[in-house]
Order: C-alpha cells, then structure tokens, then sequence
C-alpha cells in the first residue's frame, strides 16, 4: 500500500506491546524495520531516525530513559476523556480530527470550553495514531482496509463512488467491520478522495497502456481512424456501466445519506446554541452589574428558548441514532 505511512510518534506506538513502559533502542529500531522496512526504505529514512522524530514532537509520549540506550514511553492515564473518546471512535466508525474531539466532549459537557486541544489524550495515548500529513486521527486497532477495497473495485470495473456508498459497501460487500477496519481517505495514490467522491486509479492499466503505445508501429489513417471509433465506444460502454453502478449504490444510500446531513446539522446547531446560551450567562451578569433589569429580562428569555431549542434537538439526533 503505497504512501500510507504512519507518523514517527504513531509508528512507535504501533510497535509497543501491551503492558510494555520501556524498549532499548536496538530493539525498538528492530521492531521497526520488521513493520515498517517497506515505508521506511521508500522514505529513504531508516528506524533511528523515526526515533529520534518522535522524541522531538512538540507533544509525544516517548522520552529517552536513563540511559541514552533506553526509549520509554508514558503511562496512559485511563481517564474519562480517553474512553469517551474511543466511544466516539466506535460510534463515528471512522477518523475525527482533535476539533472534531472536541467538539464532541463540550457538547456533553465533559470538558469546558476553555480545554486546550494539546491536553486531548490523542497525543499520548497508545490506543490513538496519525498518518503523515493528514489531521485525522484513527484508533490503533482499526486495520486499514484500502487494499481490499482497492481489489474490489478493480475486480468490479468501478471507477467511481461517492465515499458514503464506499463505506457502505466495505460492511455490506466486503462484510469488513467499521468497529475493526477502517478506509484511508488520505495518502494511497490508488484510491484519492476529491469533495466526498472516491476515484480508482488503476496503474497498472495506465503503465501497461504506455507500453503497448511504444510498440504500435505507424498506422494508416483510416485503421487510426477505426481504433480510434473501437476507443471511443469502449470509454463509452464504460462510463454507461460505470453509472448504472453508481446509480444502484445511489438509491440503496440516499436515505442514509439524508439522516447523515439531518445529523450534522442538528449537532452544528446544538453547538452553536450551546455557545450562544454561553455568551448569554455572561451577559447577564454585565447588565446585572449595571442594574440593566429591563436587559436581563430580554437575555433570559432568549436563553430559555435556545435552551428548548437544545433540548429538541437532542430528540432529533436520537431518533436518528436509533
């Protein structure tokens, strides 16, 4: 799986066992090249050097021992924020960025809006990791599913589906599990998501095709012409299959589609009330200080119908989860 490559911090916690506090340096670097040789050698990095990246992250959770030949990494600390949010995990059955976490845990009150994003346990905790150059961070027990996917889809002729069919599919067609398998929308050049469609590169189609063109001796025009007709036809017969497909996976998705918008906006809309009812508590007490009653009054209203407004919301959002 080409350019799918772990962060040096998330690499680190992949190869730690269970239970495990403290690796020498040997063996660290030992793991490493036994899980991740493939990567590292297409990097042109090798193991110490992903050590040595993940010790100088602004925040990791590995630190040189007492000894220069020791790499230890932190304790997790099993605390509430940390289930909930591999609850979150589960639940979303796939990647969230740290605002996204956030987010989330202020909507059920487990944290103030105050709460820095570099205290999120995502940094720290083995259970959570990162690919390079994406925000996104997954569970570490998910296994990535692109190859498979990938292989469906070329078996398939399918070029093209949105990424909510994709989903569906991976649990349907595939019968791969959310809660255990995950798709990278990020970082594998076979499978590149571009404003919520997945398209299917097939590389070996395209090099094989470049082969063929550099053995093609001169043409006469009107046998150019006729492969050129047979082209067309087959580019067409295609792009018809490949919507009669779409089209199938459309239908069977719309009404999962539909909850999914009615979900997000119903949960923007309780964050942005929430923050509203927020400001509010504190303009109350402005105007309480100035004895501006006639003010108080209008806020208070106002808050008790955002807070009604909140509470039909989560009504909303529930009868969709179910």
């Amino acid at each position: 799986m080409s350019e799918l490559v772990y962060t040096p911090s998330s690499m680190l916690k992949k190869v730690f066992r269970t239970g495990e506090r403290s690796l020498s340096r040997q063996e660290l670097e030992n793991r490493l090249q036994n899980t991740y040789g493939t990567s590292l050698q297409r990097m042109n990095q090798s193991p110490a050097q992903v050590i040595d990246e993940a010790l100088a992250e602004e925040i990791s959770s590995f630190h040189v021992g007492a000894s220069h030949a020791v790499i230890e990494m932190e304790a997790p600390f099993r605390d509430l924020i940390a289930e909930e949010l591999v609850r979150y995990f589960l639940e979303s059955k796939g990647p969230l960025t740290a605002e996204q976490c956030l987010k989330k845990l202020r909507r059920q009150n487990i944290i103030s809006y105050s709460y820095a994003e570099n205290k999120l346990p995502l940094y720290k905790d083995s259970r959570f990791v990162q690919f390079t150059g994406s925000d996104l961070w997954y569970l570490a027990r998910w296994e990535v599913a692109n190859d498979r996917v990938y292989r469906f889809l070329a078996n398939k002729q399918i070029k093209q589906l949105p990424l909510t069919q994709l989903l569906l599919m991976m649990e349907h067609e595939l019968n791969l599990s959310r809660r255990d398998y995950v798709f990278v929308p990020e970082g594998d050049s076979r499978l590149r998501v571009i404003e919520g469609l997945v398209l299917v590169d097939d590389e070996d189609e395209a090099k094989n095709s470049g082969d063929k063109e550099e053995k093609v001796p001169l043409q006469t025009e009107e046998v150019q012409a006729t492969a050129l007709d047979q082209e067309s036809t087959a580019i067409t017969e295609n792009i018809q299959r490949e919507e009669e497909v779409a089209v199938t996976m459309a239908n069977d998705m719309k009404t999962v589609s539909v909850f999914e918008d009615v979900l997000v906006n119903a949960q923007d809309s309780t964050e942005k009330l929430e923050q509203r009812i927020k400001e509010m508590e504190e303009e109350v007490l402005e105007h309480f200080k100035g004895n501006n009653m006639s003010a108080i009054s209008t806020l208070v209203a106002e808050k008790e119908k955002c807070e009604a407004i909140v509470v039909a919301l989560e009504k909303v959002v529930e009868a969709v989860n179910k």
